[in-house]
């Protein structure tokens, strides 16, 4: 038999589409109890896919009133978009365990991490402990050093004009400032100011975000040649890793001479990871520095994405309403201006502030006024169904 490139062509083609129409069936049964909005025929729906790119969010309006009180479901590129339409719904979910809802899967699925980021840091994330606790209680004691590179990065990327200032690509030079700023508490001076090291993390940021996308594309079973072929995450790591050597040999050197809660040991997630793992029984000076590497970029995705994110969305925001411009300076200068300076402490007693900016984060995640959440199942994968994936 004489299989040409044509005949092969035409062979892998009808395979991939009756391996897509299989295993849409399969998995779509797992949702037939929730309604539909629009057709839900395996390829009819791509009529709602397209909608859904370039109107989501008006869509998502129709389908709150078509369905009061109850969940819909909406097919996208990457599977069905479950939408809660009831608050009764939404709080049973909110008072669901870990073991039957997990956020962690709607990110694994969405961002497909086991390749953009790494295959074994889910294992032991013994980093997002850290964060969680750690990290957060030195948020007090680290704000001086987080306050001089808000207003160091500031004069830098925005600096104070009589004019009207209008940046070209203000989500980039949001971005270069809060890595800038985050990297002040991860890692310190002078690395958080090193060019390469701010590009890195931020180039690093986006790949997963475009990357994850792009393997969601393809059936599962392709994920693994995809994930290799189109991620960048080696260099990455390897490039990362370049930076942190210097580092940790000066600090491991300085452990072993002074032991470890050496002189002026710096207090950032460098040290606060390498702890960790001494309290675990693990001896980094043996192990790997690709590991901690690996750690501090995976935390810098998520600080850099997040937090410019919100960033950007309260400048917009305030753009919009330049009513709150002046009540939330009077705030700031009733607040710090008085015995306390800047703080912690002041930060938490400026509520008008914090007010504005739940009110902006919830402009940006509420598509509509019936406030859809998106969550997953363990035994059912809801935003990873099919028809499409």
């Amino acid at each position: 038999m004489d299989l040409n490139p044509y005949t092969i062509g035409i062979t892998t083609l009808v395979a991939f589409l009756a391996y897509k129409y299989v295993n849409a069936r399969v998995q779509r049964s797992k949702l037939d109890t929730i309604p539909t909005l629009g057709p839900d025929g395996v390829f009819s729906s791509y009529a709602t896919v397209w909608r859904y790119l370039f109107h989501a969010r008006d869509l998502i309006e129709e389908g709150c009133r078509q369905y009061p009180g109850t969940a819909f479901k909406i097919p996208t590129l990457f599977g069905w978009n479950v939408v809660l339409n009831s608050r009764e719904m939404f709080e049973e979910l909110k008072r669901a365990s870990e073991e039957d809802i997990s956020i962690m899967e709607v990110f694994e699925d969405l961002l497909q991490l086991k390749y953009t980021i790494s295959p074994f840091i889910h294992r032991n994330p013994y980093h997002l402990d850290v964060i969680r606790t750690t990290l957060t209680r030195n948020i007090g004691a680290r704000f001086d050093d987080i306050r001089d590179e808000i207003q160091v990065a500031f004069s830098e990327f925005i600096p104070p004009q009589d004019d009207w200032v209008e940046p070209s690509n203000i989500i980039k030079t949001i971005q270069d400032i809060v890595v800038r700023i985050s990297n002040r508490f991860f890692v310190g001076l002078p690395l958080c100011r090193n060019e390469d090291w701010c590009d890195l993390n931020l180039k690093f940021t986006i790949n997963v975000m475009v990357n994850g996308s792009l393997i969601g594309f393809f059936p599962k079973f392709l994920h693994p040649i995809v994930g290799r072929i189109i991620t960048n995450r080696k260099s990455s790591l390897r490039r990362a890793v370049r930076h942190l050597t210097p580092i940790l040999n000066e600090r491991f050197a300085m452990e072993r001479e002074y032991g470890r809660d050496w002189p002026d040991k710096p207090n950032d997630l460098i040290s606060w990871l390498i702890d960790t793992c001494a309290q675990n029984g693990e001896d980094w000076q043996r192990g790997s520095y690709e590991d901690l590497a690996l750690r501090l970029i995976a935390t810098n995705f998520v600080a850099i994405h997040t937090t410019s994110q919100a960033f950007t969305q309260a400048l917009f925001h305030l753009a919009a309403n330049p009513q709150v411009v002046e009540p939330l300076r009077e705030e700031y200068k009733t607040t710090v201006e008085g015995e306390g300076g800047w703080s912690k402490v002041a930060m938490v007693q400026m509520r008008l502030l914090d007010s504005f900016m739940k009110e902006s984060q919830r402009r940006l995640i509420s598509a509509s006024k019936c406030a859809p959440e998106l969550y997953a199942h363990r035994s059912i994968h809801l935003p990873q169904l099919a028809p499409l994936a």
